[in-house]
């Protein structure tokens, strides 16, 4: 991936999938958190490019770079315009990407990294700071998991905070339609297969 060659093997940046931009109503695909900010809009095949402007343009509000990564039928309707100065990448068959238009880089305001900060974290950290206690853990588990093989799309749930809850969470659901299922069998409310 071209994570891996951005950075290289031994330092990796922070990331996050489902990054939520403040009070802008758009959330980043993928974000990585380094020196500078990187956010990542994937469009796919079975998507549609109606609301790629309003989310360049946020996401040129948050990151230093932004980069769309769009389907390769997507490519004869993108309007530079609606870009904000994005990088757009496009990938193949076989899923290898390229470029397909170098971006700029943007000039982020720290009044609008506030944004996405809790109060908490306000007080307590910078940005930088906010980031890598909020993400460092599973960025990690992230990193551990792919460190020798190809980066999957299945991969990004290990990115999510809460992907420990949710597992739990429909554990203990089954468990309890389990229990509901044979306590209605007892009763015999059930009827037989």
């Amino acid at each position: 991936m071209r994570l891996r060659e951005a950075y290289g093997r031994q330092r990796k940046p922070i990331i996050t999938a489902e990054f939520s931009l403040g009070s802008s109503g758009v959330r980043a695909d993928l974000v990585a958190f380094d020196e500078e900010t990187t956010g990542f809009e994937i469009k796919t095949a079975r998507d549609t490019l109606r609301r790629l402007p309003s989310q360049m343009e946020a996401y040129a509000r948050y990151f230093n770079h932004v980069i769309a990564i769009i389907a390769p039928c997507h490519l004869p309707n993108l309007v530079p315009d609606h870009l904000s100065g994005a990088s757009v990448w496009t990938y193949d068959d076989k899923g290898v990407l390229s470029v397909f238009r170098t971006g700029v880089a943007n000039v982020v305001d720290d009044a609008t990294l506030d944004d996405v900060l809790t109060q908490t974290e306000r007080r307590k950290h910078n940005f930088g700071a906010a980031m890598e206690a909020r993400y460092a853990a599973t960025s990690s588990l992230f990193w551990r998991a792919v460190s020798r093989r190809s980066i999957r799309a299945d991969d990004l749930p290990l990115l999510s905070r809460f992907a420990d809850n949710r597992v739990q969470a429909r554990r203990f659901a089954e468990e309890r339609n389990t229990r509901w299922s044979l306590w209605l069998a007892a009763q015999g409310c059930l009827e037989s297969a």
